[in-house]
């Protein structure tokens, strides 16, 4: 009986190898804990609000980066693509002018920090018809700008 079983046992594992169900059949939705939320994200315009320093001052100064393309946006932007924010950002609402003219505008909960990566802490905009979602980053180092300091993105918008 209990080789009968085992032989049942191999028999459908077998089976299942064999035939595989796409993943694409099931209706799951991977959680942002389990997967980047930039990857979420490919081919989507962003925009990262960042602080950037060396470790005994990581808030050094606080640029804004537009990028065209969110999950190509590692390494140094452009200067159209960067203007320069305030000390903090969790403010009523803020502003920056890029090079371009284009001005991207934001409001931040007061709070935003106390709340989990990748929560939704704001909105923003840039004049287009669709708003901007912004959540709040992990602080994870987007570049390394020309001084060797980290930028590290405190939100981001898409």
């Amino acid at each position: 009986m209990v080789a009968l079983s085992l032989i049942t046992l191999a028999t459908l594992l077998g089976s299942a190898l064999a035939n595989p169900v796409p993943i694409s059949s099931f209706d799951v939705e991977i959680p942002a804990a389990n997967a980047s939320e930039v990857d979420k994200r490919q081919a989507a315009e962003g925009v990262y609000l960042l602080n950037c320093g060396p470790p005994s001052n990581p808030n050094t100064y606080h640029p804004v980066v537009y990028c065209p393309n969110i999950s190509n946006c590692g390494r140094i932007p452009s200067n159209n693509n960067l203007c320069y924010g305030p000390t903090k950002w969790e403010t009523s609402t803020g502003s920056c002018r890029f090079p371009t003219g284009v001005t991207f505008t934001w409001n931040i909960v007061a709070n935003a920090q106390e709340f989990p990566y990748f929560a939704v802490v704001g909105s923003g905009n840039n004049g287009r018809p669709r708003p901007f979602t912004i959540r709040k980053d992990n602080q994870g180092v987007l570049y390394r700008d020309g001084q060797g300091y980290d930028c590290r993105a405190i939100y981001v918008a898409v």
